[in-house]
């Protein structure tokens, strides 16, 4: 008996003109064309399916973690933030003057279409407050779940279909064997980076990481990398080329930590009890496998580490210290990918996994460190827009000054609206003598007079509180208080409504309006 297995010729799929049996009645070159033409259907079909299905599979990956930042979100900051990131990315599609990408609906244009969705969902339209904030992440927590679960179907779907097709022995799976004069073809090159936008914003500046490990010998130890200098230029307004943060690029940044999460933001250095023993690899893991499938990160004109680094700045800014501290890792993570050479991946995930934990000690270090001068420059900035001086400047302010100093600056402040009756006292002494032509009393306007009484009541009211406080004292210094924790431009339109409405008055003399610096 033969021990020859033949069986995987059953699975042999032919559509050649080879010896068929048909019925008599029916023509058999008609009946071998329309196998053919059965068969390529059949396999031109399962190819569409497969490729839509790793698309739609590929959409998602990026999808999930964008999706489940913005249900982060608008569980700490509420519906408030849901509106600004719809109206963030209407105004990104509204750019484009409403029309898809070249290669069809980017991300962006779908997270909006589901944000669109859940506000015209019947258990949000019409809630208020906390019920409205409780509404939104309970969709956004289901439509989490319902992407996972399409996810996992696309999966299924991909795995069943390939089964099928090695099931099937045809000509596209035919492999040359044994021919030594054979040459593998380079990888395509992947689609070029999108080009960097312009905006105002505040600049950072990064060091490259000179190398990780650099060996001296076979044995040798790892040696120290130069931590990356972020945040130490000065703040400027200037107008120049920000990298731009691509949706891939946003997910690599959003991935898990590797960096415990037990260790404070405040560390600028891992704890002299730190040991890699109580890392968790399943981060690294990840990082590993996004960077394997979305190669793009690591050209060296995609300004991958660039990008992620002014997004951690910029999240600092925004009091989101954790994304910040991650953005960071992501952002450095991929400086020492590339400058490890054309190896660097497994290079460096091959160290990371070290059991004596040196490498992985002086990265986290490195990411602390460069962490904590960004967090610090923040922390400058903020305090000194909280106190409306930017580096080196004054804060200006509008003060009331009278010119001459026995010129009294007074103020008359309505009590309330005109009343309904208006009587007219001439002073004493005044009766008999007319100013007006052959001696005549001239006429007066009472309605002119209910109008501007009218009009100064409607421009103390139209003042802020605290001005209106400080008018109702009379007291010069505490307008000019007022006046001083004024923006300029809005100081001046107050003393302007000031004058109009006649409730700023000189006794003699007369003031002027100064522009009070550093006072």
């Amino acid at each position: 008996m033969s021990r020859l297995n033949y069986s995987k010729w059953d699975n042999l799929e032919l559509s050649d003109d080879s010896d068929v049996e048909v019925h008599p009645n029916v023509d058999k070159k008609s009946f071998i064309k329309w196998k053919q033409r059965d068969i390529h259907e059949k396999r031109e079909t399962r190819k569409q399916e497969l490729a839509a299905y790793r698309t739609e599979l590929g959409f998602n990956d990026t999808l999930e973690p964008l999706l489940k930042e913005i249900t982060d979100s608008t569980k700490s900051q509420g519906h408030q933030y849901f509106s600004r990131e719809v109206s963030r990315l209407s105004a990104g599609r509204a750019e484009r003057g409403n029309k898809d990408g070249p290669n069809g609906p980017t991300t962006d244009d779908m997270l909006l279409s589901l944000l669109l969705q859940i506000n015209e969902e019947p258990s949000v339209k019409g809630k208020a407050d906390t019920e409205l904030d409780e509404a939104l992440v309970a969709k956004l927590v289901d439509h989490q779940g319902r992407l996972k679960a399409r996810t996992l179907q696309l999966k299924a779907d991909i795995q069943r279909i390939e089964e099928e097709d090695k099931k099937k022995i045809t000509s596209e799976g035919l492999k040359e064997g044994f021919n030594s004069s054979h040459v593998a073809k380079p990888e395509p090159e992947e689609a070029a980076p999108a080009p960097k936008k312009k905006t105002q914003s505040k600049k950072t500046t990064t060091s490259s990481i000179e190398t990780l490990n650099a060996p001296s010998s076979s044995s040798a130890g790892p040696s120290s990398t130069s931590a990356a200098q972020a945040a130490d230029s000065d703040a400027e307004d200037d107008e120049e080329e920000v990298p731009d943060l691509t949706p891939m690029t946003k997910a690599f940044g959003l991935l898990p930590p590797c960096i415990p999460s037990f260790l404070p933001l405040t560390l600028s250095q891992l704890p002299p009890n730190f040991t890699p023993k109580q890392l968790d690899g399943k981060p690294f893991s990840a990082a590993l496998e996004f960077l394997s499938s979305h190669r793009l990160l690591l050209r060296d004109d995609s300004d991958t580490s660039d990008a992620l680094l002014v997004e951690a700045f910029q999240s600092q800014m925004r009091g989101e210290s954790k994304r910040a501290r991650g953005f960071v890792e992501k952002g450095l993570m991929i400086q020492y990918l590339t400058k490890l050479g054309k190896d660097g991946v497994n290079l460096f995930f091959r160290r990371m996994a070290s059991a004596d934990g040196k490498a992985v000690t002086v990265f986290f270090n490195d990411v602390l460190s460069t962490y904590r001068r960004i967090a610090d420059r923040c922390e400058t900035l903020k305090k000194e827009e909280a106190e409306g001086v930017g580096a080196g400047e004054e804060k200006e302010q509008i003060q009331l000054v009278a010119e001459d100093p026995s010129t009294v600056i007074t103020f008359e402040v309505p009590e309330g609206p005109p009343p309904e009756n208006i009587q007219i006292e001439m002073p004493e002494g005044d009766e008999g003598e007319g100013d007006g032509e052959d001696g005549e009393r001239p006429q007066v306007d009472i309605e002119q007079i209910r109008l501007f009484l009218q009009r100064r009541w409607d421009i103390f009211l139209s003042l802020e509180e605290e001005m209106q406080t400080a008018l109702r004292t009379h007291n010069l210094g505490k307008v000019n208080a007022v006046l001083g924790n004024m923006k300029v431009q809005r100081a001046e339109e107050v003393v302007g409504l000031l004058d109009q409405g006649g409730i700023l008055n000189f006794g003699s003399g007369g003031a002027e309006v100064r522009d009070e610096t550093g006072k």
